[in-house]
């Protein structure tokens, strides 16, 4: 085995010596973490073995996402011990409908059972009720086969009369996203969705005042042999509406006053969508001041046209109902969770006015300790003017394992396992750890949470890390805890959290012409960190739309427990938007500076300082090669970079897309050179494909202005969201 290992090579930067081979135990825990995601066989015929489904004409990853999908009907969501003909029928139903929605109008499912007895039996489906399954149907093993025939697909897709909305808007109802590649994927057609396009349609132009509005297909011819259509939507938005005026009435039976009118003038667009949430609101008005059984009604008074716009002057009368006080809070379902903890998190007292919106936002709150799958809520009438208010539960799995996996070109192959429990002590507090092992790193961390601790959405946490890391010129050693405490500022849609760290910092094999400038290899460091994320995309994932700010700022002093003192700041944004015809501008830009305020460079943690390169950096270097070098090409790292980062995706098909970009970083060694003394820029491009599992790029970004060490250019690729 050693004699194998010596002979792998390792990364060798120019101007370093070359790395000793990777270590036996790395290569034990990859091996670990392989076997574990390898099936095992049976030791032995168990009694309560679960049943086999198998899925096929989906494609691999369709075939385990449809297995996974028939599991989410059973109950915690595992393979059913035997299949039944409830499971089977269902199983036909949801098969036959995800492949009818992708445009496979004439598919045939194959269902192929092995009987409890051993005996076998085949049925074939083309809908869901083609075949009636005797009751004393049980099996242990199913593999249902999907032929798909030929994909109807909108060839020629033709609107007539839009008005209020463009002819290209009207559109994206019918054929879903925009892509370069105008293939019969993107245009699939079936009746159930043509129907759903024309309903979502027709509601847009009612939100918008034509509440009138009607939306026909005409001329729709299929082809049965090449699964071509031609349709035309006609639109007739008839004339738009618009609320002039609204006078309220608000009375009671408890309300001895004459009634109380308010009018108000308006010129929003009338819909059903806009009286609904004018109705709402009367209502919720009425909630806060105790009278929950409150109704609203509008009525007309006047109709007045005025060219091709109808307005309307409404009258609103508010019947408040009954006043109501609170009698008895009560729980239900909560088998796991201490009543003290669910009775925490209700603001509403014995003998309150009840009002049904604190109550709800008590039910935000439960739903917010993320112990349950959900939290209803419910009133039970008392003797007199009194109600009870009754939480329904439905606990959570408390504890999940989950194994995680993927790829990146520095790293390699990564894989790990992750535990959490989510109710411990039936407190609502919240362990997770997480072990992940590459070719590169070895890391943990395990993170100890206690929600709303004294204020709503303020969380306590508690959290421990280890790290292990061969980077370009050095390797890096971290280990530490943090105590913190972390909320949500609604107000501003920020999350906040602050901690305090305590960080043991190693770097050795660190190679360079003059040590000094390296600064403390080996530190205790001490800091408070303030973190705060403002993010309003509209994917965390896979951005398509909107905007991110982030900031972290840490100070370390040696009067905090340590024994170095430095600062250091780290400022992101990221803005994304459509540009239209399936195109997608991305803008990143990155800014980080850490020094010693008021002390030497010499003192800086050679772990604090910043090394730039990588997939999610400047692409045209490996991860961490971008930093400075001394004389002999080696990584000093940065005490203050800033990196900008353009890129245009233009999507192929609605899962595959093509980008160019263009990374531009500037670095400087000391701070003295802020904001920084050496610019790199590179250029390139790459295609992306969307999968169950993350995306996978293959991407290459050629350096424009490379140094004389420098590569000329590096291909990336990765699969798996990073983790």
């Amino acid at each position: 085995m050693e004699d194998l290992l010596t002979m792998i090579p390792a990364r060798h930067h120019p101007g370093t010596s070359r790395r000793a081979p990777l270590r036996w135990w790395r290569w034990l825990g990859l091996l670990t973490i392989l076997t574990a995601l390898l099936p095992c066989p049976s030791l032995g015929a168990q009694t309560n073995e679960p049943a086999q489904v198998k899925v096929s004409g989906f494609g691999l990853l369709g075939n385990r996402e449809m297995v996974r999908l028939l599991k989410n009907f059973q109950k915690n969501r595992a393979d059913p011990t035997v299949i039944d003909e409830s499971f089977a029928e269902d199983a036909a139903l949801v098969l036959l409908s995800r492949v009818t929605s992708e445009g496979f109008l004439n598919a045939r499912l194959q269902g192929r059972f092995i009987m409890a007895d051993g005996s076998h039996q085949s049925f074939v489906w083309t809908n869901a009720l083609d075949v009636i399954l005797p009751r004393d149907f049980e099996a242990r093993e199913a593999r249902f086969r999907v032929r798909q025939g030929v994909r109807y697909y909108y060839d020629t897709l033709e609107i007539m009369g839009a008005e209020a909305i463009s002819e290209r808007d009207a559109r994206r109802f019918f054929v879903t996203g925009e892509a370069l590649l105008d293939l019969r994927g993107n245009r699939t057609y079936s009746p159930s969705a043509l129907r759903s396009s024309m309903t979502a349609l027709r509601e847009t132009l009612a939100r918008k005042g034509y509440r009138e509005a009607t939306v026909t297909a005409t001329d729709l011819v299929e082809n049965r042999a090449d699964g071509s259509v031609n349709v035309t939507i006609q639109i007739v938005q008839g004339q738009r509406t618009v609320v002039r005026a609204v006078t309220t009435e608000v009375g009671g039976p408890d309300d001895p006053s004459p009634l109380k009118r308010l009018t108000i003038h308006t010129n929003a667009s009338y819909s059903p969508l806009w009286q609904q949430d004018f109705i709402r609101q009367l209502r919720e008005d009425q909630y806060a001041r105790g009278f929950p059984d409150a109704e609203a009604q509008l009525t007309t008074l006047r109709r007045q046209t005025n060219g091709n716009v109808v307005e309307l002057d409404l009258l609103a009368r508010v019947n408040t109902g009954r006043f109501i006080r609170l009698g008895k809070v009560r729980f239900e379902g909560a088998r796991l969770t201490h009543e003290s903890i669910l009775q925490s998190k209700v603001t509403l007292e014995n003998g309150d006015p009840l009002d049904r919106l604190a109550a709800e936002r008590s039910r935000q709150r439960l739903a917010q300790l993320g112990v349950f799958d959900w939290v209803s809520v419910r009133y039970e009438d008392e003797p007199g003017d009194t109600r009870d208010l009754v939480y329904e539960l439905k606990e959570a799995k408390a504890v999940s394992v989950s194994l995680l996996g993927g790829y990146g070109s520095y790293e390699m192959l990564r894989g790990g396992a992750e535990y959490e429990h989510r109710n411990i002590f039936g407190l609502a507090h919240s362990l997770r750890m997480r072990g992940i092992q590459s070719f590169k790193a070895t890391s943990a961390d395990v993170v100890y949470t206690i929600p709303e601790l004294f204020l709503p959405r303020l969380n306590l946490f508690l959290r421990g890390s280890g790290l292990r890391r061969d980077e370009v010129s050095f390797t890096r050693e971290e280990y530490g805890g943090a105590i913190g405490v972390q909320r949500r500022l609604q107000a501003i849609h920020t999350d906040a959290a602050l901690r305090y760290d305590y960080e043991f910092l190693n770097a050795s094999q660190v190679d360079a012409a003059d040590p000094a400038r390296l600064g403390v290899t080996e530190a205790r460091a001490a800091a408070f960190v303030l973190d705060l994320t403002r993010d309003r995309r509209d994917s965390p994932l896979v951005p398509r739309r909107g905007l991110k700010v982030s900031s972290n700022v840490e100070l370390a002093a040696a009067a905090l427990g340590g024994n170095v003192d430095y600062q250091r700041v780290m400022l992101s944004g990221s803005y994304h938007q459509p540009l239209g015809g399936g195109r997608f501008l991305h803008l990143g830009l990155n800014h980080g500076m850490t020094f010693t305020a008021g002390g030497e460079t010499s003192d800086l943690p050679f772990n604090k300082r910043f090394f730039p390169g990588g997939e999610n950096s400047i692409r045209g270097y490996q991860q961490g090669e971008a930093s400075p070098l001394d004389d002999r090409g080696n990584q000093l790292g940065a005490e203050t970079f800033a990196l900008a980062n353009i890129e245009l995706e233009q999507l192929l098909t609605r899962t595959w897309s093509v980008v160019g970009f263009v990374d531009a970083l500037g670095v400087a060694q000391s701070r003295d050179d802020y904001p920084f003394d050496e610019e790199l820029l590179s250029a390139g491009g790459g295609i992306r494909w969307r999968t169950i599992i993350g995306p996978i790029r293959l991407e290459y970004g050629h350096n424009l202005n490379p140094r004389p060490r420098d590569p000329m250019g590096t291909v990336h690729v990765s699969i798996g969201f990073p983790f």
